[in-house]
Order: structure tokens, then sequence, then C-alpha cells
């Protein structure tokens, strides 16, 4: 690992962890608070952002992330005028979207739930791509708090006002909104956003276009129909009550996927972005594969024994109504996440390194519509939980092209002998846990987890000589 990308991950560590904890145990408390109905809706309007954001600003904040730096100097004061400006424009389109995601799931648009529905859109906006701003800077205490403060406090108050006010979505979206207002207007006064119209820039606008607008765009959306499309389909086919069903275990199994996979990816993109601004190619893809190898050195034993330890795991911490669906799709989908996830940072960061934004688009539209088919065939012939299955297949067929492209076209490295070392470690594991009786209590269930990273640890400690000689020669400089 290099220096760079170690102290990096770590001083990303707290943001990356904290806050999508808060949001599990969230979820987890959400089961217990609201109906299957209810919280069939604020999931879905949680999911959907990532889908109007597509249309807002996602292309624009990509474009940001990888080509900021190119604009430091004399063209900075141009380029913070054209974001402010696009930013703008972002905003109007998740206030314009917040009728429409309430009218996809069946439920009539109130006023109420409107307005809480485009608070919570145009929060989580502004929110994600001020964090992707202080990250392109490597700011890493501004991402800190933006991190913090949408999920710790907006979902905090949630929770408080469920048990204060009354059980809705309205009451749920309009808390989280404030919570993540407040991150957003934290992150702005730390990166220096000045509250202005800002200006529009033609050039910088078509250079944006150029790289990736509309592709990138397409890309997304077939990115999250991937991800999300089985709640469509479920609502459709099942009702907005076996939406709320499905997304107690789909919500969480992707929640896992994302939380492990953020424990390294915050620092890794930019650092390889620096890299292939200074002219090496050959080490910006090493540094996507070294990301890549560390993420599925994270996922796989996550994936595995959520999968393990699932029945025990819902039994003690999800409601009575969720929970025999639940203890099917949650594996089902950690593990449809993980796979997506490492694809995510692995072929499609590589396409996005090297400006190859349309066999991007491509790759996520394969993704969709394998998945989409194969949920479809599954929904028709075993329920909800053929839904998520089917989705699992989709996944891992769209996934093995991507890498297969992105090894034999892009040149992107796959380390093969540290892949087969963490599944030799991750089969320990899984076999030491087999070997344990299924815990019963919160207590158990802890033991049997410390159980598990115990052997994988010793396994990949005993199976990585560099990682081991590395971290014994910073324990001896610690302790001298």
């Amino acid at each position: 690992m290099s220096g760079a990308l170690f102290r990096n991950t770590l001083l990303y560590m707290p943001a990356q962890v904290l806050g999508p904890f808060v949001q599990f145990a969230v979820v987890v408390a959400w089961t217990h608070l609201l109906a299957p109905a209810a919280f069939g809706v604020v999931t879905f309007v949680i999911a959907a952002q990532e889908l109007t954001a597509l249309f807002g600003i996602v292309w624009w904040s990509l474009y940001v992330l990888r080509f900021r730096q190119r604009y430091e100097g004399i063209d900075e004061e141009r380029f913070r005028a054209m974001d402010v400006r696009m930013v703008l424009y972002g905003s109007l389109t998740q206030v314009a979207a917040a009728p429409f995601c309430l009218l996809a799931v069946g439920m009539a648009a109130d006023a109420t739930t409107t307005l809480a529905a485009a608070a919570y859109l145009l929060t989580r906006l502004l929110v994600v791509h001020y964090s992707e701003w202080a990250r392109s800077q490597h700011r890493i205490r501004a991402y800190t708090i933006a991190q913090f403060a949408g999920p710790i406090l907006g979902s905090g108050l949630s929770v408080l006002a469920l048990l204060l006010i009354s059980a809705t979505p309205a009451v749920v979206l309009l808390t989280m909104a404030l919570g993540q207002a407040i991150g957003a207007l934290a992150v702005m006064a730390s990166l220096g956003v000045r509250p202005q119209l800002g200006r529009f820039d033609r050039q910088i606008f078509d250079e944006a276009m150029r790289y990736g607008g509309p592709p990138l765009i397409m890309s997304g959306l077939f990115a999250w129909s991937a991800i999300n499309g089985v709640r469509v389909l479920v609502q459709v086919g099942a009702g907005v009550v076996g939406l709320g069903l499905l997304s107690a275990g789909w919500g969480l199994g992707q929640r896992v996927a994302n939380f492990i996979a953020m424990l390294c990816t915050a620092a890794a993109f930019p650092l390889a972005v620096d890299r292939i601004e200074s002219g090496d190619r050959k080490g910006a893809l090493e540094q996507v594969a070294l990301n890549g190898t560390l993420m599925l050195a994270l996922l796989a034993p996550a994936t595995v024994g959520v999968a393990e330890m699932a029945t025990p795991l819902v039994n003690w911490l999800i409601a009575a109504d969720y929970r025999s669906i639940t203890i099917f799709v949650l594996p089902l989908s950690a593990a449809a996440g993980a796979i997506r996830t490492y694809k995510t940072h692995t072929a499609d960061q590589a396409g996005l390194l090297l400006e190859r934004t349309r066999a991007l688009t491509v790759s996520n539209l394969a993704d969709a519509a394998l998945t989409l088919i194969c949920a479809a065939i599954g929904l028709a012939y075993g329920g909800i939980e053929g839904a998520a299955a089917g989705c699992l297949v989709g996944t891992v067929l769209a996934a093995l092209g991507a890498l297969v492209y992105a090894a034999r076209w892009l040149e992107l490295p796959i380390h093969f002998g540290a892949c087969l070392r963490i599944f030799a470690s991750v089969c320990a594991m899984l076999s030491a846990l087999l070997l344990t009786p299924e815990p019963q209590t919160g207590l158990a269930i802890g033991l049997n987890i410390l159980l598990g990273i115990v052997v994988y640890g010793a396994c990949m400690f005993a199976l990585f000589p560099q990682v081991r000689r590395a971290l014994l020669a910073r324990l001896s400089a610690r302790s001298a």
C-alpha cells in the first residue's frame, strides 16, 4: 500500500465509518417505527435521490472531481462561479422531481410530503456535491463535516421525530433534510463557497459535456436501474407493502457493501487522478487496482459473514413483520452490492480515469438489462425472494464482462495471486463460523463476529508477508 493512500484512508475513516454505521442503525430502527408501506415510501425516495441527482448535477460533480486541478490559479474564481450556477440548476431539478418520486410508488403527492421530499432531495444534492469538491482538493476535514452532519444529525432527528410527532414519511424526510442542510452549509463555508447566482461559462460547460455529460447521465441511469430497478418491479408486482418488505433486506444489504467500500475508496480515486494528471498512466491504473484489491479484502469476508449470520442478525435486529423475507433477501443483496461495488471501483473507475465514458455507458446498460431481466424472471416464478435472487445472477454476469473489458482493453492490472489468498482466508473464516453453534443473543452474535475477524485476520497476516512486514515495521517505529 502506498504511503499516501494509507495516510489518507486513515484520515477519511471517521467520516466513512461513523456516518454509514448510524444510517444502518437508523434503518433498523425505522423497521420498528414505520409500517411497511411508509417504510417503502421513505426508502424509495432515498434511493430515488441518486436517480434525480443524475439529471441535476452528478455528471458535473464527476467532472469537478476529475478536472478541477486544471483550473487552479488564475481560473479558480471563474470555475467557482460556474460551479455555483450549475448547483443552482441542479437544485431546481430536485424540486421538480419530488412529486414524481411520490407518484412512482403510488402515493398521493400532498403538499406536506412533496415539500419534505423536495427538501430531502435538494439538501442531499448539496451535501454530495460539495463533499466531492472537498475530496478533489484533499480537504478531509471539510469532507468529514459534511458526512457527519447528514447521516448522524438528520437520521438521529428522524428517529426522535417519529417518537414525538408522527410515524409518516413527511416527518422522516423533513428531519433528514434539516440535518443535511446543516452539513451542506458547514462544508460550503469551509470551502469558501459564497452565496451568489454565479456565472454560466460556455467554454467550461462544453468541456464538461465532452467529458461525458450525456454518457455519464445515461451511465448513471443504467447503474441506478441495476441497483434499484428491483424496487420498481416489486412495487408494480406486489404493491407498496411488498416494496416495504423487500426494502428492509435489500437496503441493509446494499448499505453493508457501500459501508465496507467507503473505508478505502474515498482516498484512492483522487490519488489516481494526481498520477494520471502528472502523466503516469500505468501508475494511475495500478492505484485503481490496488484499491480494488484492498476493497476485495474487506468486501469478501463481510459478505460471507452476513450470509452465514443472516438468520440470527435479522431475528435480533429487525421487526417481526419484515423478518421472513429479510432473512432471505439480506445475504443476496449484500452479495450483489459487494460485486457491483467492486466493479464500480475497479473497471468503472478505470474508464472514468481514461475518459472512456461511452464504454462505461455500454457497460452499465448491459448491467441494467441483465439485472432487470433476471429480476423480472425471478419475480414471476419466485415472488420477492426470486426477484432478489435474479438481481444477483444478473450482477455477476455484468461484473464479469466489465472486468474482462477493463483488463483486456484498458490494461487494468488484476492481482490474481492476492485474490486467491483473500478467498483462502475467507474459506478459513467460514469454516470456523460453521463449526460454532448458531448464536441466539446479541453477545453471542458479537463473539461470532469477533471469531470471524480473528481467523480471517490471522490468515491474511500469514498469507501476505509484505503486509506483515509493513505492519511490524510501523509497530516497531511507534514503540521506538
